[in-house]
């Protein structure tokens, strides 16, 4: 029946604009409490490793002095803290329905496996001009604290945390659990909300970008094949190609920097024309009836706070 309807008595009308109204807070408050959880995981982490830090400094010096300190202590925030925190506390939270799996063909993979290459490059480029620009204004250039990480610790167990460890625990978070709650809400938030929150919680200013577009790219592709293992599997591949291939080849030489140059630019040209060419095939679907308004997906309490937090954490690593 229509609220419109000139027929409807003025009691039924109100009894479904009341309906609305309660359908909106229900759903609303989805979106509150995944942005309270994410906050409270971030806080839960990184206190967790500033404990680690504090306990190793004053009893463990031979782990605080280990050059495996700095990704153990990553590893033992996020894996250890955060995704089962981040995990009990959204167990609550309703999931959202979800159709069957679509499995990707060998050719479709490689599409978007060369499409996430060149989106990390290109994203990583612009990055590092904004990056500059803002060091030259400041005085002082920005510090990226995954490449300082990657340089000072490890090689094994770098290449462990950074390549295998950390996009398995990153994946389940945003692509497994957070997407899972937010797809009712349809594509566009689900996949906008979800890479946001991705690129955000690295929380530093040398990563934002490229962690929230390849979010967005693994968030599409989870949504469109109903399952988080393509998006798991492209991570480890990207991370290892952005982090672990140029640390092997910085240590071990394992291949000429001038064959790696050349993988990027190649990879960069390709991944471009891939994107281009398959642009209008994008497809984004849209539930029939919005669930909240738009400013509900900003303006509540959940939403708000996590942005505090993160955005606070990336002004103080500029300092």
């Amino acid at each position: 029946m229509n609220i419109e309807d000139n027929n409807m008595y003025p009691s039924q009308e109100h009894q479904i604009l009341e309906s609305k109204s309660k359908d909106r807070r229900y759903y609303k408050k989805i979106i509150i409490l995944s942005g309270l959880f994410l906050s409270l995981m971030l806080v839960a982490t990184f206190v967790a490793q500033m404990v680690l830090f504090y306990l190793s400094g004053k009893y463990f010096r031979v782990f605080y002095e280990s050059d495996w300190f700095d990704v153990t202590l990553a590893a033992i925030g996020l894996a250890g803290v955060g995704l089962p925190l981040f995990a009990i506390l959204m167990k609550g939270v309703p999931g959202s329905d979800r159709g069957k799996v679509n499995k990707l063909s060998f050719g479709q993979f490689v599409k978007y496996f060369f499409v996430s290459i060149a989106v990390l490059y290109i994203s990583n480029t612009i990055s590092g001009i904004i990056n500059l620009v803002i060091g030259i204004i400041r005085g002082k250039l920005i510090d990226n604290p995954v490449q300082d990480i990657v340089v000072n610790s490890n090689i094994v167990v770098n290449i462990l945390y950074i390549c295998l460890l950390g996009p398995i625990v990153e994946e389940i978070i945003f692509r497994k659990i957070l997407l899972d709650k937010l797809r009712r809400f349809g594509d566009l938030p689900a996949i906008l909300l979800t890479g946001i929150a991705f690129g955000l919680t690295h929380m530093n200013l040398a990563q934002l970008l490229y962690a929230t577009t390849l979010g967005i790219i693994f968030a599409y592709i989870t949504i469109r094949t109903n399952t988080v293992i393509y998006s798991m599997i492209l991570h480890i591949m990207i991370n290892f190609i952005g982090s672990g291939l140029p640390l092997l080849i910085l240590n071990k030489g394992f291949v000429s920097f001038e064959t790696f140059l050349l993988w990027i630019y190649a990879s960069m040209s390709i991944g471009t024309v891939i994107f281009i060419l398959n642009i209008k095939k994008i497809k984004i679907n849209k539930v029939k009836t919005p669930l909240v308004n738009k400013r509900d997906y900003i303006l509540n309490l959940g939403t708000l706070t996590f942005l505090l937090i993160s955005i606070g954490m990336i002004a103080l690593s500029l300092r």
